[in-house]
């Protein structure tokens, strides 16, 4: 996930957190941000001189992380393998991104148990993030292929991206946004250009991922039959 993105993430669902009392969303953000902190500290980024202090930190947990894992008797290189696949800079910061989407979920569950209704508020977050998450993976590889940046290769969005895939017309529509981010380096002020391009295109993840959960809710709404008091 792009750092603009996360940052906006987290701070709605800190926000969630303080506004609803939803404890689990706090621990939603708390990820978000230390994926946004790797994010940036290991890519090329006109906010990187902004946190270069927290990469210590960050290096420091991933030393923490693998002594307890191995102490758990987890097996050698799978941290490893998840900072692989999911293209993060850092160990922690590899964790921190797997652990949003199933800590997502488990605040969904928190809001159906919490419900008057659980019934229909069990339809409701079903609809609602499974739009939310089906959107962002068709997202995910739109922006790969906007930003030139490597596709997802697990999860919903993998499976998005060989869906997609398949289609001649993406795949030609893909390599000419492809080829168009990278010519934008060699034209004056070149990587501010992409950055400004990396910028909009997380505008643009957060508001569909935003509008397809409304939009998703909505539609639960009507299959629950709740009635509004």
């Amino acid at each position: 996930m792009g750092f603009v993105s996360s940052v906006l993430f987290a701070g709605r669902n800190f926000g969630k957190c303080i506004d609803k009392d939803d404890t689990t969303r706090g621990v939603v953000g708390t990820c978000q941000t230390i994926g946004a902190t790797d994010d940036v500290l290991h890519s090329s980024s006109i906010f990187s001189n902004f946190l270069n202090k927290s990469e210590t930190f960050l290096k420091a947990s991933d030393d923490a992380i693998e002594t307890v894992f191995e102490k758990l008797g987890g097996k050698a290189g799978t941290l490893d393998k998840a900072v692989e696949t999911t293209g993060a800079g850092t160990k922690i910061g590899a964790i921190a991104q797997k652990a949003v989407n199933p800590l997502l979920c488990v605040a969904a569950g928190v809001r159906v148990l919490k419900d008057d209704d659980q019934y229909a508020a069990l339809i409701e977050e079903t609809t609602a993030m499974g739009a939310m998450f089906s959107m962002e993976a068709i997202m995910k590889y739109a922006r790969s292929a906007a930003t030139n940046t490597p596709e997802a290769t697990t999860g919903l969005a993998g499976k998005a991206a060989k869906i997609l895939n398949n289609s001649s017309t993406i795949k030609e529509l893909t390599e000419t946004l492809r080829t168009k981010f990278k010519d934008l380096a060699s034209t004056p002020n070149g990587s501010a250009k992409q950055t400004l391009v990396k910028v909009g295109v997380d505008l643009l993840f957060v508001a569909g991922s935003i509008l397809a959960y409304n939009l998703g809710h909505k539609a639960g709404e009507l299959i629950s039959n709740r009635k509004k008091e």
